[in-house]
């Protein structure tokens, strides 16, 4: 078998868990064709409960729980810091999109985890940004996100950067993530291919123009996964060999950022990770 064909059973045979702790709503459930199996983790009264059970009781050893904003995060952090369940977790993946409330919002995170543990892995995601370089001695980047750097080096934290995605709303449309997309980007445009000559022949224009559309978000993925990659290899050297992965994505604002990060990043890490590091 050629190492190709091992690098496709290895992907194809990996599954990666996000958890959405949340009472209301399961933001991931867009993931229809992808790998990564989403479910969501009520909060309920006792937060405390329901990490308990996931740690313990879920049969779970690899995840990406994804924790919602607001008052959500504060009780559910201060309930895995009073439990001591801080050390089960790799990663504390902190999405940031800006400076301002974004970075206050950041500080308060890390300063509620390590007064439960001081040692806790911690690093911020640096998302949803117009600038095009990941590199974080880049002096422009450094500078035009000087607080996201301050608050980085004060707090002792780690800093990865992930640029903006163009029409990330619409490819979610195909129930993959983008490095998902990336890898069955020649038989997604085969069948798009398919699917708007039928609908041309056919006299459906406006079924042509949505997947004509959707062709340009498939066509773009490529470029995107390099971007991804360069997250993957940072995160590759903050966290080092282990023998399982639980990586914990917080924010006490939510939104994007923190949708993007958990989804698109972390558990897409899972599965390149699960599946032997081939990118």
């Amino acid at each position: 078998m050629s190492k190709k064909e091992e690098k496709k059973m290895a992907n194809a045979a990996a599954v990666a868990h996000l958890v959405e702790m949340d009472d209301l709503n399961l933001d991931s459930s867009w993931l229809t064709a992808s790998r990564i199996r989403p479910m969501q983790l009520p909060v309920g009264s006792d937060p405390g409960a329901s990490i308990e059970h996931l740690i313990y009781g879920s049969g779970l050893d690899n995840f990406v729980l994804d924790i919602g904003g607001n008052e959500t995060a504060s009780k559910t952090i201060t309930a895995i810091g009073e439990q001591m369940l801080l050390r089960h977790f790799n990663l504390t993946a902190i999405p940031v999109r800006d400076e301002g409330q974004d970075v206050d919002n950041a500080y308060k995170t890390i300063k509620l985890i390590r007064e439960y543990d001081k040692q806790a892995p911690i690093s911020i995601i640096l998302n949803d940004i117009t600038s095009r370089t990941q590199d974080t001695n880049d002096l422009a980047l450094r500078e035009s996100f000087a607080e996201v750097f301050d608050l980085a080096e004060q707090t002792g934290t780690g800093l990865l950067v992930m640029p903006r995605v163009e029409r990330y709303g619409r490819s979610r449309r195909l129930g993959m993530t983008q490095w998902e997309m990336s890898e069955e980007r020649e038989a997604i445009v085969e069948r798009l291919r398919n699917i708007i000559i039928e609908a041309e022949q056919a006299g459906d224009l406006e079924r042509a123009k949505l997947h004509t559309r959707l062709m340009r978000a498939v066509t773009g993925s490529k470029a995107v996964r390099e971007m991804i990659n360069v997250v993957f290899k940072g995160l590759d050297q903050f966290l080092g060999q282990y023998e399982r992965l639980r990586i914990m994505v917080v924010s006490t604002k939510g939104g994007v950022g923190k949708s993007f990060t958990a989804q698109q990043l972390m558990a897409a890490y899972l599965l390149y990770v699960l599946g032997g590091r081939h990118v």
